[in-house]
């Protein structure tokens, strides 16, 4: 809630102070933190959640120490991948230099990834109170600095990165001062780096075309429209800033009750877990939909100003793109719990074929609707995939 709260109040910040052309440039940057955030995502944390909620709490405390020994040497090679591509970029694109603005980037995504590792950290060992309190510092944080570069008339991309970075930085320093650490034999880390890499190795590649086939119709209406496009359409999601706030619950809980109702109770049990969850979800997104259809225009214009308000039919296929997201992640849920990863990545296969075919002549016939309907039926692709798959082999895990 406090994660979710503070980056929507963030994003109306940036979008009313930025203005429409400037937020999407902020927006595009995020981009890269966001495809390094899911690497971290596949790799460190979806095992720490997953194969932790198995141990017990001796092994527990040795296998955390190595997780954190991965997430020290993840952020290293982040830091030195980073700073390469930008070093190269504007040699490929001139476009692509971006100046002094690259140390802000680097270092704001090297603070968030390893604050989120510790977020999750704390969530596995069951102690809220310090993951309150880092987040705390870090969210609430971002907003104090903003706010006060706003009161200064000083808020642009460099500042908006600059608060970010810092917040999150003292929230990590505090984090770690918190962190048990248990001594382990090279060998054992060598174990856990091998269990982690056969049981993420297929989410790795996911993730890597997940990134891809999410954002390139972003990219490529970036690249089209202009980054105002950007803007708009980030502004559309972070309005469905709720189900940011329910699906980042969702990650850190549903995973590990999957794993916990299947070890203890069986397949079929999951699977009556999985339709009650289904359940909820259409309740949900169905009263949402009928109020964004009769208010989207007013609710765009009191939050970020009229500037958006043309672009508010938008947030209509946002509450069905957001239902079959929701979809979705149930059904990885399921797959990630009977170790079937494999199929998460021919499914992001598929839609980046999809989008890599699709996104141009959509973009360039509808316009910024086609960048709606790019994402639309990529998770309507994705819901067929897996639905097609668990029923095809459910009799095999009964």
């Amino acid at each position: 809630m406090l994660v979710s709260g503070s980056n929507f109040l963030l994003g109306i910040l940036l979008a009313r102070q930025l203005g429409v052309e400037s937020y999407g440039q902020f927006a595009l940057l995020w981009l890269i933190v966001l495809f390094f955030s899911s690497l971290q995502l596949a790799y460190i944390i979806s095992p720490m959640l997953t194969l932790g909620s198995k141990k017990s709490f001796l092994v527990l405390e040795r296998y955390l120490s190595v997780m954190l020994y991965l997430q020290v040497l993840f952020s290293f090679l982040l830091m030195i991948g980073l700073y390469a591509f930008f070093e190269i970029a504007p040699s490929i694109n001139e476009k692509w230099n971006i100046g002094d603005l690259k140390i802000y980037v680097i270092f704001t995504t090297l603070f968030f990834l390893s604050q989120d590792f510790l977020r999750r950290y704390f969530i596995i060992k069951t102690n809220y109170f310090k993951l309150i309190l880092i987040d705390s510092i870090a969210y609430l944080g971002q907003l104090l600095i903003i706010a006060y570069f706003m009161y200064m008339n000083n808020l642009g991309l460099n500042t908006a990165f600059l608060s970010i970075s810092v917040s999150f930085l003292l929230s990590l320093l505090i984090g770690y001062m918190q962190v048990s650490r248990v001594s382990t034999a090279i060998k054992y880390k060598r174990l856990i780096f091998l269990k982690n890499w056969k049981f993420s190795k297929w989410l790795v590649y996911s993730a890597i075309l997940q990134w891809g086939s999410g954002n390139f119709f972003i990219l490529v209406g970036g690249a089209i429209l202009g980054s105002w496009s950007v803007g708009v359409i980030r502004v559309m999601q972070n309005t469905m800033g709720i189900f940011h706030v329910l699906f980042i619950a969702l990650e850190n809980i549903l995973p590990i009750n999957f794993a916990k109702i299947y070890r203890k109770n069986g397949y079929k049990s999951m699977m009556d877990y999985f339709k009650t969850q289904i359940k909820y979800g259409l309740i949900v997104f169905s009263i949402l939909a009928v109020l964004v259809y009769e208010f989207a225009p007013n609710i765009i214009e009191f939050i970020y100003g009229s500037e958006y308000t043309q672009y508010s039919y938008l947030l209509v296929g946002f509450v069905g793109i957001y239902l079959f997201i929701y979809i979705t992640m149930l059904q990885r849920y399921i797959l990630r719990t009977i170790e079937m990863t494999k199929m998460i990545f021919i499914s992001y296969v598929v839609t980046t074929t999809f989008s890599f075919l699709s996104s141009y002549p959509l973009i360039e016939y509808f316009k910024i609707d086609g960048i709606l309907i790019g994402m639309f039926m990529i998770q309507l692709i994705m819901v067929g995939i897996f639905y097609q798959y668990i029923m095809k082999n459910r009799l095999k895990y009964v």
